[in-house]
């Protein structure tokens, strides 16, 4: 008996995108999960500003107005409530389990919960990181990449009305917190790759964690801007920043193979405050829209959008206290996976969170 062996190369299987592998996903709605976790049923929210999905598995809301951080289940039995925090407006957690926390001052904060058992009232406030010498900056949003490094998208108070220096930022930390420095995308720029009031960002390490832990260490991210000043106007206000290859090293750009499309529509979006995605690449924007309700104008609410093509799948949209309507919400969360997915929708104007699912999950 003879073998023989070849060294023929046989191509990778092609992975078509998330939209084509769940098939009829731009024909469903989203429907609301009652009840809403508002104060008729128990919660007493103030201006909750962010809501996200723990690498632990728990959903943690920066609770503004009440000067809190409250931890609860994916079903809404709250677990914990935070040590005082003044009006926390951003969070995420690290791969140990540690809750960072910006709040539009120049500090980053942390919770450190395992040593205290997951007992988040039990775990102290510690500054990580206090800008001293930038008193005018206010840290909006933050997201850990590489398990333990992060970004903050910053803006400069002192300079957001004008074009005399760079006023709009986004910072690389280091795993112990230290200053990296700002990620090398225009100065006050007005196209992709830079940012004019940057609102929330998040890691495509969330697209990866519990799956390849080789793409979960992914420098690239998404992050949503208000994108004007009284001088300046940039119209992508959402933005995927991906990574290439230069001379074996891999560096940040622009994805600009989405422009045209709708997720990069100028005209989609009056004022986008948070991102969010999912293990099958979907990615949720929260628009706060405008703020006078007008029907001409951009509604309140939330997008759900296809990564690879840049397509809109579903939206949302309206402005009042509806099941489907929305003041100013600011924050957005998502189960990691399509199937019995659930949206976690900040409604910070008034004052609850809100629950959705796709119709063909009810």
């Amino acid at each position: 008996m003879a073998f023989a062996c070849s060294n023929d190369k046989f191509p990778l299987p092609d992975i078509p995108p998330a939209e084509r592998q769940f098939t009829g996903l731009d024909s469903i709605t989203y429907e609301p999960i009652n009840p809403p976790w508002d104060v008729a049923h128990g919660y007493n929210f103030r201006r909750p500003a962010d809501v996200y999905v723990g690498v632990d598995n728990f959903i943690y809301v920066c609770d503004t107005g009440n000067d809190r951080i409250v931890m609860l289940d994916i079903g809404g039995q709250v677990q914990g409530i935070s040590q005082f925090i003044p009006h926390p407006e951003a969070i995420t957690q690290n791969d140990s389990l540690q809750l960072l926390i910006v709040n539009k001052t120049n500090v980053v904060y942390r919770i450190d919960l395992v040593p205290y058992n997951h007992q988040i009232g039990a775990a102290p406030i510690d500054t990580v990181f206090h800008f001293a010498s930038e008193p005018s900056l206010q840290f909006t949003g933050i997201t850990v990449h590489n398990k333990f490094e992060y970004y903050v998208t910053a803006v400069d108070t002192a300079d957001s009305s004008q074009n005399v220096r760079a006023f709009s930022f986004i910072f690389d930390f280091t795993r112990d917190h230290r200053l990296k420095g700002p990620l090398p995308m225009h100065v006050n720029g007005t196209g992709l790759f830079s940012a004019i009031v940057p609102t929330g960002i998040v890691s495509l390490r969330e697209q990866w964690l519990d799956i390849s832990p080789s793409r979960a260490a992914t420098p690239a991210f998404i992050f949503c801007q208000k994108g004007r000043t009284r001088l300046l106007t940039n119209n992508f206000r959402v933005q995927h920043i991906t990574t290439i290859i230069v001379e074996g090293d891999e560096m940040l750009a622009p994805n600009t193979g989405l422009i045209g499309s709708d997720l990069y529509d100028p005209g989609k979006f009056y004022f986008p405050e948070d991102v969010a995605i999912d293990r099958d690449g979907f990615v949720f924007v929260v628009d706060a829209g405008h703020p006078s309700g007008d029907p001409a104008q951009p509604k309140p609410g939330f997008y759900r959008f296809s990564l690879t093509s840049g397509n809109q799948l579903q939206a949302v949209l309206g402005f009042g206290r509806g099941e489907k309507q929305f003041r100013n919400p600011k924050g957005i969360a998502v189960l990691p996976f399509v199937e019995d997915q659930i949206v976690y929708v900040a409604d910070t104007g008034n004052d609850r969170i809100v629950l959705f699912k796709l119709s063909n999950d009810l």
